[in-house]
């Protein structure tokens, strides 16, 4: 790790860890070969090295209006005392699983609450949170699906996800998972055949096409040949795929190997995310070039940003005042605060696809 940050970055960082709850760094060993590979072609802060190495501009920049925890899913929790369970919809009910991850991405816009989780009954067993989850559902014929979220479901083993899957079969299982990139070895052939019986939805956070090497698609063709549905939402964020050809050379490898894209998520306004956000009106630039120059069945992408009173889309935008973009949804309006003038800068084209 010594040859990949500089100390003083490197101590500032495990000093905020300790002292404001950010995540620790952690890279599994498969991306670690590829950030390398990566810092030994063009240096330090190519798009795989950012997304799980912290930098200088992560701890440094800011901008004047940041919060904690912008979607402010504590005011989604629908069982007093209990802070895995999270219900914004009314037909589905998301569910931390864990707080465990492969790797701790450095965008991560939910690194506060996992930290918190560390010390929360989120640490209760799996049966103990299925158990709570069923009896909250008793009567909510309402809800259809359950989303498993985290942390990263799939890092609590076979026997632990037999059981959940098992025991929420009578629902619409969606599982959100950075593990096809971070370790793909763990979609082995017993864990894909489990996934193919209940009929699991997967949605992989893939960033960048160079996530995407020989390894990953074989795997990804290996869990497509059993007919599990795959689809796809990440991020939009600078450094890493910041612009329109990026993201058009992700979409057509999705296409190629039948994973559907659902989202693009513009970053919450959170701490420690101001040097991975874009200006807004840069942001509609590029879904402008998405939307309007590429064939359908790309720019059927959305782009969107989730919310405390759900996920938004630009057409929801009802004022703009200087920084204060007001969005609304079913008559409940939300506040988003753009960047201040002067931190976006948009990333050379030559470094996010430095192998081409």
């Amino acid at each position: 790790m010594n040859n990949l940050i500089e100390n003083d970055v490197l101590n500032e960082y495990n000093n905020l860890v300790k002292n404001d709850n950010l995540l620790p760094i952690k890279v599994s060993e498969f991306y670690m070969k590829k950030v390398v590979d990566e810092v030994n072609h063009i240096g330090v802060g190519g798009p795989l090295y950012k997304s799980v190495i912290p930098t200088k501009e992560k701890i440094g920049v800011k901008t004047s209006v940041e919060t904690r925890d912008y979607v402010e899913e504590d005011k989604h929790l629908p069982i007093e005392g209990v802070d895995y369970i999270i219900q914004k919809y009314s037909d589905r009910v998301l569910v931390i699983i864990t707080d465990i991850c492969f790797a701790h991405c450095q965008y991560c816009f939910r690194t506060y609450n996992l930290s918190k989780f560390q010390q929360s009954n989120l640490k209760e067993t799996i049966k103990n949170k299925v158990d709570t989850l069923k009896e909250y559902l008793k009567n909510k014929e309402e809800v259809r699906e359950i989303i498993l979220s985290g942390g990263d479901p799939l890092s609590i083993g076979y026997d632990n996800l037999c059981y959940v899957l098992e025991n929420l079969k009578h629902w619409n299982i969606r599982i959100h998972t950075r593990g096809i990139v971070y370790n793909p070895e763990i979609f082995d052939d017993k864990t894909i055949k489990l996934l193919a019986k209940y009929k699991v939805r997967l949605v992989f956070h893939i960033n960048h096409s160079y996530e995407i090497c020989e390894e990953v698609e074989d795997t990804i063709n290996k869990i497509n040949d059993s007919k599990v549905k795959m689809y796809a939402q990440f991020p939009l964020l600078r450094g890493i795929n910041d612009n329109a050809i990026v993201l058009k050379k992700l979409l057509e490898k999705m296409d190629e190997l039948n994973i559907r894209p659902l989202s693009i998520f513009i970053p919450d306004p959170i701490s420690y995310s101001a040097s991975f956000r874009l200006s807004y009106n840069r942001i509609i630039n590029i879904m402008n070039e998405i939307n309007w120059n590429t064939p359908s069945w790309i720019n059927s992408v959305r782009f969107v940003m989730d919310t405390t009173i759900g996920k938004v889309r630009r057409e929801n935008i009802i004022k703009w005042e200087g920084n204060c973009i007001t969005f609304s949804r079913n008559n409940k309006e939300v506040k988003y605060y753009d960047l201040d003038e002067g931190i976006d800068q948009p990333t050379d084209i030559k470094k996010l696809l430095w192998k081409d």
